[in-house]
């Protein structure tokens, strides 16, 4: 049967095809994929807007919320201090020593707040402009145009990623706990198995407008296990550095795209060599 798309292109574009060599071999193959989504994404200007709208909308929001604290918040807590005019001198400088106290550490927390969710709304606010910029992506790089999905096929696909991402969340929130205790090696389950279901999610793009639910794409990637490991645990390093979300986020989005049309879908069709049985119900990273 023809494929709706060419010969899946060797991975990152600049190697040959990858043959089974070892976990070790699929584990860089998983995390050169990331890098050229990364490399395909800035060398290419016309998908920039696709980054630039999401940005602009969160920091229209949060110069809206700064204001309205500015405005309002700020004068509402000094204005719960009494009036210095009716207090002596000495507790009048008090007062207003406090009303400073209450402007620098309300100002402080305002901005570590936006540093610290920053990169959340970002990611929730681009994954509205994402999918389009996938869609470009695998238009011009593979000849590829889905048919739109049904609205309630949306739907579905929608309140599965939505689980997915909370079952994401929860369990990063569980593997991090070691972190606290042991420095450096701590790290290492929560690198590895929600970087994995990180990878996972960096494919929902291409998988949905491909009419392939949560669980389907699952069962795809535990097929190239390592390979996912590899594409999501270095997705997940690169995550850990502030603020890097912000330039990263829509790359890793073209990562998953190579990744799901090369490897997971079109490849082993072309490499069947490379093809592996996965049991029923054997996914990694839990079953949410």
């Amino acid at each position: 049967m023809e494929q709706p798309f060419p010969a899946p292109r060797p991975p990152c574009s600049d190697s040959g095809p990858v043959k089974v060599e070892g976990v070790r071999h699929e584990l860089l193959a998983g995390a050169g994929y990331l890098h050229a989504g990364i490399r395909a994404f800035y060398r290419n200007p016309a998908l920039w807007p696709y980054a630039v709208w999401p940005m602009a909308t969160v920091l229209v929001c949060y110069s809206l919320l700064m204001f309205l604290l500015v405005w309002q918040g700020i004068p509402f807590l000094t204005g719960l201090l009494p009036d210095p005019a009716a207090w002596s001198v000495w507790l009048r400088w008090i007062i207003y020593t406090a009303r400073i106290l209450i402007w620098l550490s309300t100002l402080a927390a305002a901005f570590l707040a936006g540093a610290f969710f920053l990169c959340t709304l970002y990611e929730a606010v681009g994954a509205l402009f994402f999918d389009g910029l996938v869609m470009r992506y695998e238009k011009e790089h593979y000849g590829i145009e889905p048919p739109p999905v049904p609205f309630r096929k949306t739907l579905r696909f929608l309140w599965e990623s939505i689980r997915y991402s909370l079952g994401t969340m929860l369990l990063n929130l569980l593997l991090l706990i070691p972190a606290f205790f042991l420095p450096f090696v701590g790290i290492v389950p929560a690198v590895l198995v929600v970087g994995y279901r990180f990878g996972i999610t960096y494919l929902f793009s291409s998988a949905f407008s491909d009419g392939r639910g949560v669980k389907e794409v699952r069962l795809l990637a535990a097929r190239h296990r390592a390979l996912m490991t590899g594409f999501g645990s270095a997705s997940y390093l690169w995550l850990l550095i502030p603020f890097s979300a912000v330039f990263l986020l829509p790359g890793f989005a073209l990562g998953g795209a190579m990744l799901y049309h090369e490897r997971l879908t079109n490849y082993d069709l072309h490499f069947p060599e490379t093809a592996s049985k996965v049991p029923q119900g054997a996914l990694p990273g839990g079953d949410q």
